[in-house]
C-alpha cells in the first residue's frame, strides 16, 4: 500500500515540477503583428466564393468533380466540424477550400470518408491548411484511422509571427488579421441553446451554417498566406523584390547585357543566404 502511495507522490512532484518548469521559463515577447484587411475585390471575391458552395452528400458526379480539383491544387484549406475534443467527437461536416471553390462534404450523409478523398488528405500534397491541427488530426486518426500529412498550420504560423504561445481561435485569428468584427464571422446556430445545432450534428444543415463554415474556410486559406508572407517571411519577400529589380535600375544596355551573361553573378549581394526570419515590424 506504502509503495502505491509513493508512486502517486512521484506522480504530484513531477506535475508540480512541470508547473514551475513552464512558470519559470523565459517568456516570450509579444511582437506586433501585420493585419491585412480585405480589400474591396477581396471582399467581392469572398462573396461570389460563398454563393458557389458545393455541398455533398453522395459520392455522385459533384463528389468526383470536387476530389479533382482538389487533387489538382498544391494546398489546400480543411475545416472540421466539430473537432475541438478530437477523438472524443464524432465527425459531421468535412470543409474544404480550393483556390477557387469551397466543398463541404456531409459526413453523416455519407457514413465514411471514402478511399478517394482519404488518399489525398493522407498525401504530402496537397498542403492541407488546418488551425488547431492536434485536435483535428487525433479526431481522424481514432475515428476513421487517417493520417494526416503536409499540415501547415494557421495557430502554429499565428504563434510564430507574434513570439507567444497563447490560445487564438480561428474566427480570433481572422479578425485579428483581417480586422472583420467578430459578428461577422458567426452565424445564430453557434449559439443556440441546442448542442446539436451548436455542433453541426443536426440534420439538415441551415445555410447559415453552410456559409458559416465556408466563410471560415476560405478565410483560413488567405490566413495562411497572410502569416507566411506579409509576417514570418516579410524579409525574404523584401530580398525578392529588390532581387528582381535588380536589372531595371541599370540604364545602360550594353553593361546590362554584360552583367546578364552566363554565370553573372549581379544582383547576388541582395540575397542573404544566412538570413535568420524575423518576425518584427517595421
Amino acid at each position: 500500500m506504502s509503495d502505491d502511495n509513493s508512486n502517486f507522490e512521484d506522480i504530484d512532484n513531477s506535475d508540480n515540477d512541470s508547473v514551475e518548469s513552464f512558470a519559470t521559463a523565459a517568456a516570450w515577447e509579444r511582437k506586433s503583428i501585420k493585419s491585412a484587411p480585405l480589400l474591396p475585390h477581396e471582399l467581392l471575391s469572398l462573396q461570389q466564393k460563398l454563393k458557389r458552395i458545393v455541398v455533398i452528400q453522395q459520392t455522385d458526379q459533384s463528389y468526383h468533380r470536387a476530389l479533382s480539383d482538389i487533387r489538382d491544387q498544391a494546398i489546400i484549406s480543411v475545416l472540421v466540424e466539430p473537432s475541438f475534443y478530437g477523438r472524443h467527437c464524432i465527425t459531421s461536416v468535412m470543409v474544404i477550400a480550393t483556390a477557387n471553390n469551397t466543398y463541404v462534404f456531409d459526413l453523416k450523409a455519407l457514413g465514411v470518408i471514402f478511399r478517394e478523398l482519404s488518399v489525398l488528405l493522407e498525401a504530402e500534397y496537397p498542403r492541407k491548411i488546418m488551425h488547431y491541427s492536434h485536435r483535428i488530426c487525433d479526431l481522424l486518426f481514432h475515428q476513421h484511422k487517417l493520417r494526416i500529412n503536409g499540415i501547415c498550420d494557421t495557430f502554429v504560423a499565428l504563434c510564430v509571427a507574434r513570439q507567444d504561445r497563447c490560445n487564438c481561435t480561428l474566427q480570433d485569428a481572422i479578425s485579428l488579421i483581417f480586422e472583420l468584427p467578430l459578428s461577422e464571422l458567426t452565424c445564430d446556430e453557434i449559439t443556440s441553446a441546442s448542442e446539436s445545432l451548436r455542433n453541426f450534428t443536426a440534420r439538415p444543415l441551415s445555410r447559415g451554417q453552410i456559409q458559416y463554415l465556408g466563410k471560415l474556410a476560405i478565410l483560413q486559406h488567405k490566413l495562411h498566406d497572410t502569416l507566411i508572407y506579409g509576417n514570418i517571411c516579410s524579409d525574404l519577400q523584401q530580398m525578392s523584390e529588390k532581387f528582381s529589380c535588380e536589372f531595371n535600375k541599370q540604364k545602360k544596355s550594353d553593361e546590362v547585357a554584360l552583367n546578364m551573361r552566363p554565370g553573372s553573378k549581379t544582383g547576388f549581394e541582395c540575397i542573404d543566404p544566412y538570413y535568420k526570419i524575423s518576425t518584427s515590424v517595421d
